[in-house]
C-alpha cells in the first residue's frame, strides 16, 4: 500500500508542475535564510578548547574608585592592572599555569627589500600561553621561561604572517623588526582550530593574531598598547600618552589593561584560588588600594563562552527576522497546497465513491507533502550554502580584505547536522502547515461534487 500511495503521490506532484515548484521555492527561500543565519550561530556559539574548558579561568578583581557604577556581571568586569597580574602570578597559588594577555599594534618588517612593513595585530603574553591554550606549532616552538625573564627578543609567528614575510619556509632563526627592534623567529603556528578568539574576550571568529611577543620584551622596549585603558579619573587624561610613552608610569598606575589567565586542574582548587584571590585584594586594601566591596571573578572559560553566547543571542536582528521570514514563506506555502489540492476536488470524490476511505487518501497526501517537504530542504540547503559563501565574501569586504577567506571558512560552512536540521525543519513544517489543506480535500462531500460534474 505504502508503495501504491508513494506512486500516487509523485504522479500528483508532476501533474501540476508549477504550483509544485513555486511552493518548494516558498519553502526552500524560508529554509535557505533561516539555515544560513543558524548555521552562523551554531558555528559562533562553539566551546573553544572544549577538552579544557572547565580548567582554564580568567581573573579579575574590581580596583576602581568609590564612585563608580557597581559591576554585578563577569562580562562587564574590568581587567587588571599589570602590576596586580604579576603579582598574582608570582605568588603561591592553586593555578598550575598562569598567562596575561594584552594587545598591541607593531610594524613587522622583513630584512629583505622585496617584503613591504605591514602592521600586526600582536598578541603580547608569556610562553605558558602555547601551552595552556593547546596552540600548535608547524615549525619550531614557543620560547621558553628564561625568555621571559631575559626579556628575550623573540617573536611567534602565524602560518598566514610566515607566508607573507617568508614565502611559507621554515623561518626558525630568522631575523624580522618589530618598529626598531629586531627579533629572532623562534617558532610558526600551524592552524589553531579554537573556533573563535576567547583568550583576549573578542570572541572573533574571523580577525586572528599575526605575531605573538613576550611581555617582558614589550615591556623593556615600550611597545604600543592597543587597549582600552581602565584608569582612576585622576589618570583617565593620561591615556592617550600611556598607549604609546611612559610604559613605567603606566605599570606603577592603577590602569587595568591586562588580561589574567589560571589553568586550575580541579574544582575545588577553583574554590581554593577564590581565596587565594581574596586574601591578595585584603593584602592590598591595608596598603590603601582596592577602596571598593570586594568584588572577584574566577570564572571557567565554559562559563564564560556561555554568558557570552546568551548575550549576543538577544542582539542579533537577524535571529528574530529569519523565523518571522520563514513563517511568512509557509504561510505562503499553505495557500499554494489549498489551491494545489482543491483543484482535486472532482478526482477525489470519485475515489471515494469507488471506496476509498479517508484514511487512505490522507496518506497520499501526507507522503506527497512530506516529498515536498524534502525537495524544499534540499532547495533550502543549497540557497544557505550560497548565503553563506555571500555573507562570508560580506565579511571579507567589510575587513578590508585583512581576513583571508581560509580564516573565514569554518565559520561558514554546512555540516552534516545543519544539512539533517534544514531537511527535518522543512518536513515538519511542511506537514504542519499541509494539514488544514488535506483536511479539507478529504472532508469534501463526494455527492456534492458529483453531482455538479
Amino acid at each position: 500500500m505504502f508503495a501504491y500511495n508513494f506512486q500516487l503521490a509523485m504522479r500528483s506532484i508532476r501533474q501540476r508542475k508549477y504550483l509544485t515548484v513555486l511552493m518548494v521555492m516558498a519553502i526552500g527561500i524560508g529554509i535557505g535564510l533561516l539555515i544560513t543565519v543558524q548555521t552562523m550561530a551554531y558555528h559562533n556559539q562553539k566551546m573553544p578548547l572544549a577538552h579544557k574548558a572547565n580548567d582554564i579561568y580568567f581573573i579579575q578583581a574590581d580596583n576602581r574608585e568609590l564612585g563608580a557604577e557597581p559591576i554585578v556581571q563577569q562580562p562587564y568586569m574590568i581587567y587588571l592592572t599589570h602590576r596586580d597580574a604579576k603579582n598574582l602570578m608570582q605568588g603561591e597559588s592553586p593555578a598550575t599555569a598562569h598567562t596575561t594577555v594584552w594587545k598591541s599594534d607593531i610594524i613587522l618588517n622583513s630584512l629583505s627589500q622585496e617584503i613591504r612593513p605591514f602592521r600586526s595585530a600582536t598578541t603580547v603574553t608569556n610562553s605558558s600561553f602555547f601551552s595552556m591554550f593547546d596552540v600548535p606549532f608547524l615549525y619550531g616552538a614557543p620560547w621558553g621561561a628564561q625568555s621571559d625573564i631575559n626579556a628575550a627578543p623573540v617573536i611567534v609567528l602565524t602560518k598566514e604572517s610566515n607566508e607573507l614575510l617568508f614565502g611559507g619556509e621554515n623561518s626558525v632563526g630568522k631575523q624580522l623588526r618589530i618598529n626598531e627592534h629586531a627579533v629572532t623567529v623562534v617558532g610558526v603556528i600551524d592552524t589553531w582550530d579554537i573556533k573563535r578568539r576567547f583568550y583576549d574576550e573578542s570572541y572573533s571568529t574571523s580577525r586572528h593574531d599575526t605575531a605573538f611577543i613576550s611581555d617582558s620584551f614589550a615591556i623593556k622596549n615600550n611597545i604600543m598598547r592597543n587597549e582600552r585603558l581602565g584608569c582612576l579619573p585622576e589618570n583617565r587624561d593620561k591615556r592617550g600618552y600611556w598607549r604609546t610613552n611612559d610604559i613605567q608610569g603606566l605599570i606603577n598606575s592603577e590602569c587595568n589593561f591586562v588580561r589574567l589567565w589560571a589553568q586550575i586542574d580541579d574544582e575545588s582548587n577553583a574554590k581554593e584560588y577564590e581565596t587565594y584571590l581574596v586574601n591578595y585584594v585584603n593584602s592590598q586594601k591595608e596598603l590603601g588600594r582596592f577602596p571598593r566591596e570586594m568584588n572577584n571573578f574566577v570564572t571557567s572559560l565554559h562559563t564564560m563562552v556561555t554568558l557570552a553566547n546568551e548575550l549576543r543571542s538577544g542582539n542579533d536582528p537577524l535571529s528574530f527576522i529569519a523565523p518571522l521570514f520563514f513563517i511568512v514563506c509557509l504561510l505562503n506555502a499553505i495557500g499554494i497546497l489549498l489551491a494545489k489540492f482543491m483543484r482535486k476536488t472532482g478526482e477525489v470524490s470519485l475515489r471515494r465513491a469507488l471506496g476509498a476511505n479517508k484514511a487512505m487518501l490522507m496518506n497520499q497526501y501526507l507522503l506527497e507533502i512530506i516529498v515536498i517537504g524534502v525537495m524544499g530542504g534540499i532547495v533550502g540547503c543549497v540557497l544557505a550554502y550560497l548565503g553563506l559563501q555571500g555573507m562570508m565574501r560580506v565579511m571579507v569586504y567589510q575587513s578590508d580584505y585583512s581576513v583571508s577567506i581560509e580564516n573565514l571558512r569554518h565559520a561558514f560552512s554546512l555540516d552534516f547536522w545543519m544539512i539533517s536540521k534544514a531537511v527535518v525543519i522543512s518536513v515538519i513544517s511542511t506537514v504542519i502547515v499541509g494539514l488544514y489543506p488535506i483536511w479539507r480535500i478529504v472532508n469534501i462531500a463526494p455527492a456534492s461534487q458529483l453531482k455538479s460534474q
